[in-house]
Order: structure tokens, then C-alpha cells, then sequence
């Protein structure tokens, strides 16, 4: 594979729930990065060999979590060196992100 081949990796989401129901006492990050480890994890392909993700993040709530993305990737044990992307395209933000 050259530096230029793109390959899709594999996609997975989160549970859906209401605003402030099972999951409202978890950092998106924090879910963000488990569903991310979880599907390099399905994939079976090196954490280290990925290089590129993204997220689909709607609503923002709070100003530190314009970084989810980049948290969940570091979360998940991405490389350092990996480039993480959020997108907020309301109810399509998973499906745009993949």
C-alpha cells in the first residue's frame, strides 16, 4: 500500500438515547473513543495503521468538546500522528461521517 491508498476501515455508532438519559453522564469522548476502539478492534487491523478518522458530533454542548474527535482518537489508541476530523451535520452526522 502506498501513502496515498485510501481504504475505509470499517464504520460503528453509539447507542441512541434521549437528552439526559443513560448516557448523559458520559464525556462524548469518552463514548466516542470506545466505539472507535471498538471498531478498529472489529476490524483487526493495527491501531498504529490507521491514520485518518471521523467523527460525527452533533450539538456541541460545551466548548471542549469541539476536540471530540481528536480525544476519542487518542482515546482509542490511535497514533499521535493520526489526523481526526469532527463533523456536525445535525441528524446526518454519522451518516456524513462516514
Amino acid at each position: 500500500m502506498t501513502v496515498r491508498d485510501v481504504v475505509v476501515l470499517g464504520a460503528a455508532r453509539s447507542a441512541i438515547g434521549t437528552f439526559g438519559g443513560a448516557l448523559a453522564d458520559m464525556e462524548p469522548a469518552e463514548l466516542a473513543g470506545t466505539v472507535m476502539r471498538e471498531t478498529v478492534r472489529r476490524s483487526g487491523v493495527d491501531p498504529d495503521a490507521v491514520h485518518y478518522v471521523t467523527v460525527g458530533n452533533t450539538l456541541p454542548t460545551d466548548s471542549r468538546f469541539a476536540y471530540v474527535a481528536r480525544v476519542a482518537a487518542m482515546q482509542a489508541g490511535l497514533p499521535m500522528e493520526s489526523v481526526a476530523m469532527s463533523v456536525n451535520r445535525l441528524c446526518s452526522s454519522g451518516l456524513r461521517a462516514s
